[in-house]
């Protein structure tokens, strides 16, 4: 009889925590979260936002499956040729090649939609984890989505920004008394090291979340709450187990040291490059972050809130760094969403879960996911899309005709030829700007594209027999003034020039140009 009694209390209580388990699934918070989805397949889908950086990465990433080994001189350009082009980010040019290999260009934009949509996710969560309000969370969120989609453009440092994410996520766990979330970041630093540069950051965090817990503080409306011992000592092991991952890589560890020496050793990636350029406000977007930040401002002043020390700082660095360089400003987004979540949780109702209605829930994100898969564009809109902004046309010319080389070409072109043609037809510059600037190439470049008066006799001393450039660019009207120069191909995007006649083969070039090194105006770089 007791056992005739047990089995149904049994079955109830799995139904219930089933049922929990279903409100959960289908609640009112997961249904935000699924509509942020929507809003970002409306913004991204339409659009293939490619790089140039992107063909380099994913060209690096099929040589890696397909030799299953890393280069250790670049084979892919005639002026840096054979210097030591270290491939750190070759676990996310991996991730990229895989989704080509998969599906070709709708891997490419299916991961890109992907990764998008994640950091907007786990940008929601975190703004829920310090507000605690999911709604406030969901307005804070798609008040800064612009700002983070200045960013949404398919290259490895996408994988950083969820990493970034996963990290202030567990930070914020372990403040909040979850004491297993700390673990998660040894494992995610190694992850993170092989991927994209910016795990540094993660490192950057860590310590400044232990700093700020070091000694209680409060003064005006700023707190820094001390950490337990043990929670301290947790902590600087932690970190600890982070460092020990730092050699793990197949470059030792030169791949610490990159970041820091991209940072303070290539001064002409950061006169030229655009992303690295001062964030320009002449676009709506960063108005709207100067809006943001004034109401900031405006409502500490009138309600006197109170923030832990290392939150402040964070926003207050990042957006210092977003006006300095433009590639910052979605990591500026990133911290500012949950301080302005808590913020606007003094305005919006939190969630009510007794008054939610998860079967409506749940129709509604089986809505959404069906209308998401209606909106996939064909592969042939996006290779018209990819049609429009590289030079595919000049490609499928010069595999058709014979066009003498070395051939100069546009920054942004690079690196579509050398995913396109390489190494076979080797490139002048691409998206790898810190490699090129340590083999003195970048300079070069520089001056040819803004026209110095040395600008032909740079390309007579690489021995430059053709040119492939922007068709409307101040380079392509120079030299169809010259009577050295005839252009053979002249397309909607780009041309070819040919030198009328020809210099030796590029086996004679100073060494100087060519000789290994000791060890997107341009396009963004990586």
């Amino acid at each position: 009889m007791a056992t005739e009694t047990t089995i149904p209390v049994q079955e109830r209580q799995q139904q219930s925590l089933f049922q929990r388990a279903l409100r959960k699934v289908f609640s009112f918070p997961v249904l935000m979260g699924a509509l942020l989805v929507a809003l970002n397949a409306v913004i991204m889908l339409p659009t293939f936002r490619l790089e140039p950086d992107t063909w380099w990465h994913l060209k690096l990433g099929q040589q890696i499956l397909l030799t299953g080994h890393w280069l250790h001189a670049d084979i892919y350009s005639f002026t840096a040729y054979g210097n030591n082009p270290l491939a750190y980010e070759w676990l996310g040019e991996v991730v990229l090649a895989i989704a080509y290999k998969i599906a070709a260009l709708r891997g490419l934009h299916s991961l890109l939609f992907g990764l998008t949509s994640i950091i907007l996710i786990l940008a929601y969560y975190y703004a829920c984890l310090l507000s605690r309000n999911s709604k406030a969370a969901f307005v804070g969120t798609i008040l800064v989505m612009p700002l983070a989609t200045m960013c949404f453009t398919l290259r490895p440092q996408l994988l950083g920004y969820i990493f970034l994410l996963i990290t202030l996520i567990c930070l914020e766990r372990y403040k909040q008394g979850l004491q297993k979330s700390l673990w998660i970041l040894p494992p995610l630093f190694l992850i993170w090291l092989n991927t994209h540069g910016s795990f540094i950051l993660g490192f950057c965090v860590l310590g400044l979340y232990w700093i700020c817990g070091l000694i209680p503080f409060k003064q005006g409306g700023l707190t820094m709450e001390p950490w337990q011992p043990r929670q301290r000592i947790h902590m600087e092991l932690v970190f600890l187990l982070g460092c020990v991952t730092l050699p793990l890589t197949p470059f030792g560890g030169q791949a610490f040291i990159f970041p820091i020496e991209k940072a303070l050793y290539f001064p002409q990636q950061a006169a030229h490059i655009q992303e690295w350029l001062p964030l320009n406000f002449s676009q709506w977007e960063p108005k709207m972050m100067l809006l943001l930040l004034l109401g900031f401002l405006l409502a500490q002043v009138a309600y006197r809130l109170t923030y832990r020390v290392e939150n402040l700082f964070l926003v207050l660095f990042t957006a210092y760094m977003t006006c300095v360089h433009t590639r910052f400003v979605i990591l500026f987004a990133l911290v500012f969403v949950p301080l302005l979540a808590a913020l606007l949780a003094r305005w919006i109702p939190a969630y009510e879960p007794e008054k939610d209605k998860p079967v409506l829930n749940a129709v509604l994100i089986v809505a959404i996911i069906l209308s998401i898969g209606r909106g996939v564009p064909s592969r042939k809109d996006l290779a018209q899309q990819i049609s429009n902004s590289f030079p595919v046309a000049a490609v499928k010319y010069l595999r058709h005709h014979s066009v003498p080389g070395p051939m100069y070409n546009d920054y942004g072109f690079g690196g579509y030829l050398l995913w396109a043609m390489g190494p076979k037809h080797k490139v002048f510059i691409d998206g790898r700007g810190d490699f090129y600037e340590r083999a003195g190439v970048f300079q070069d470049y520089i001056s040819v594209q803004d026209i110095h008066p040395d600008a032909l006799a740079i390309l007579r001393t690489y021995h430059v027999n053709s040119c492939i450039i922007q068709r409307k660019s101040a380079l392509a009207t120079l030299l169809r003034t010259s009577p050295e120069w005839k252009e053979t191909y002249k397309g909607s995007l780009s041309s070819i020039f040919v030198r009328d006649k020809l210099l030796p083969s590029v086996a004679t070039v100073e060494p100087s140009r060519i000789s290994p090194a000791t060890n997107d105006s341009p396009a963004r770089a990586n």
